[in-house]
């Protein structure tokens, strides 16, 4: 399995990767941000709209709601409005409130061709490499088992 600071770098790769050393500080930032605005009457790891709008902005805080939703890390009942985050949710949380932005900008600006990236349908972790039909045992997303036939924590 590949260290923590990889399985990050993968998974920032995935979800945002387009900032190629500029735009991580912002992003960086502003999900540590979105991040340090949870907790509420529901509990430590669940959201409120309004307290994330207030935090880090109304618009950031969508884009934000939309993103994390759609790749697993939090999740809501009847409105997105109110959420929590998922088990993937709480160790990237924990991971991101562990480190300065300056700390996450290096670990996903530090990759080597040494190191390519995996991904929740393609993993390269492998002893040689890309390896057809392997799970990437990444901790911050889940992936589609073929084996179970559903989505799962990896």
């Amino acid at each position: 399995m590949k260290p923590i600071e990889q399985s990050f770098s993968d998974w920032e790769s995935h979800v945002f990767g387009f900032g190629y050393g500029t735009g991580e500080e912002h992003i960086f930032r502003s999900l540590k941000g979105f991040f340090d605005a949870f907790g509420n009457d529901a509990g430590p790891e669940s959201y409120d709209h309004e307290k994330l709008e207030t935090a880090v902005g109304a618009p950031v805080a969508w884009l934000l709601i939309n993103v994390l939703c759609r790749f697993d890390i939090i999740e809501y009942g009847t409105s997105p409005r109110y959420g929590w985050l998922t088990p993937e949710g709480k160790r990237l949380r924990e991971f991101v409130a562990g480190k300065t932005v300056g700390e996450l900008e290096e670990i996903v600006c530090s990759r080597t061709e040494d190191n390519p990236p995996c991904a929740p349908d393609c993993c390269n972790c492998g002893p040689n490499g890309y390896e057809k039909g392997k799970v990437c045992p990444n901790p911050f997303w889940k992936v589609w088992d073929p084996r179970l036939k559903k989505w799962a924590s990896a």
